[in-house]
């Protein structure tokens, strides 16, 4: 039930696998910072080699649609998944240089940003309307599913074996992700294929989608570059907020959708913003441990909702075959957002403190809320689904 037929039950299961895995090696760069320090790099080279990957994460994965347009959604994220896998286990013999280190981080962003819309284009293309959306959240539970894991055993594999250890154990599930796909079918492929696939995505209709998951990409780019700073500076452990906010997430995914399945998809995704800001707001407020874990957990809910169903609105009333441009554009602003947000930010922190940054962020929120909110009223009444 929910599926095209019999086999895309197994193909969006084998797909789900490959996602995990290749995930799980992306959570091994965890260690990157470690490992470039270790072998001699001077920090300020450290946090160049760590912030360049976002350069090629946004410019593939705009060019990602066009890639799907032409050699489909299948073969685009095999080809992905072997561009990262190749520039991670590259850092093996360049890691203890900034020129070679640089040319193994840039490859592994663009295989990273060739990989997202396409694995979200093929989930999406195995799934009727029926519980669509409900399956495409827990799709998307397999990223965040293996960054859950990832960093403990990337740890684990370079304090115990060393470097070349940490490199080569990531790359082998990568190879079992290329492995996951075998057996998989395509997707039909659009009949025209011009451009680079977005002009099903700049329609007026889809621009507020858009600007939503560029404000959750910025409210959750907060985590990977200042939430650890942030909790020391109150004397907590980093876990308290970051296990809450993914337990929150799994709950939320695996129980919560099939109730709000039916609502219009703008209310929850307001609805994700709020608590999203909200717990932001507690995180910022309050130093207990109880505290920043609520504010954890409260993340954790919000954002479970906001990017599953921003991604299903972005391709809603399109056929499987017309989705690889808005899909690739949604990520690509996404990641604009998730990347591009540590540098105006900084400025805030510098200014008035962690605290004056996650209130900052909080509002920007609760502002995407209101817009969300006001396109509710001002257009039409809630409809399920739509």
């Amino acid at each position: 039930m929910g599926f095209v037929d019999h086999d895309a039950r197994r193909e969006y299961l084998q797909m789900g696998l490959a996602t995990f895995l290749i995930y799980f090696m992306h959570a091994h760069g965890t260690m990157l910072a470690v490992v470039f320090q270790h072998n001699g790099l001077p920090l300020h080279d450290v946090g160049l080699l760590l912030a360049i990957f976002g350069v090629p994460v946004v410019i593939v994965t705009f060019l990602s649609g066009r890639v799907m347009a032409e050699i489909g959604a299948l073969a685009a994220a095999r080809l992905g998944m072997a561009v990262m896998a190749l520039g991670f286990v590259s850092f093996a013999f360049s890691a203890g240089s900034f020129w070679g280190a640089l040319v193994s981080r840039c490859v592994q962003g663009a295989g990273y940003g060739l990989v997202l819309a396409p694995v979200m284009t093929y989930a999406q293309g195995r799934l009727t309307q029926e519980r669509f959306v409900y399956l495409l959240a827990l799709f998307s539970t397999t990223a965040p599913l293996a960054q859950a894991f990832g960093p403990s055993w990337a740890e684990l594999l370079f304090v115990r074996y060393g470097t070349a250890a940490l490199f080569v154990g990531g790359f082998i599930p990568a190879l079992a992700a290329l492995a996951a796909t075998l057996g998989l079918r395509p997707l039909e492929r659009p009949a025209v294929r011009s451009g680079i696939g977005f002009d099903r995505a700049l329609v007026v209709r889809r621009r507020l989608p858009l600007l939503t998951i560029f404000v959750s990409g910025s409210l959750f780019g907060y985590l990977a570059a200042y939430m650890a700073p942030t909790l020391i500076e109150k004397g907590l452990a980093v876990g308290w907020f970051f296990t809450a906010s993914t337990a929150a997430l799994f709950a939320t995914r695996f129980i919560g959708f099939q109730a709000i399945e039916r609502l219009d998809r703008r209310v929850v995704i307001a609805g994700g913003m709020v608590v999203m800001a909200t717990g932001f707001a507690v995180v910022a407020m309050f130093s207990s441990r109880a505290a920043v874990a609520g504010g954890g957990a409260m993340f954790g809910c919000g954002y479970s909702v906001v990017y599953p169903l921003v991604s299903a609105w972005m391709s809603a009333g399109l056929a499987p075959s017309d989705r690889s441009g808005p899909q690739a554009l949604f990520n690509a602003v996404f990641s604009i957002g998730l990347f591009g947000m540590p540098y105006p930010i900084t400025l805030v922190i510098s200014a008035g403190g962690y605290s004056a940054a996650l209130f900052a962020l909080a509002a920007l929120g609760l502002s995407m809320a209101g817009v969300l909110l006001f396109d509710v009223v001002r257009k039409r009444p809630a409809q399920p689904g739509k």
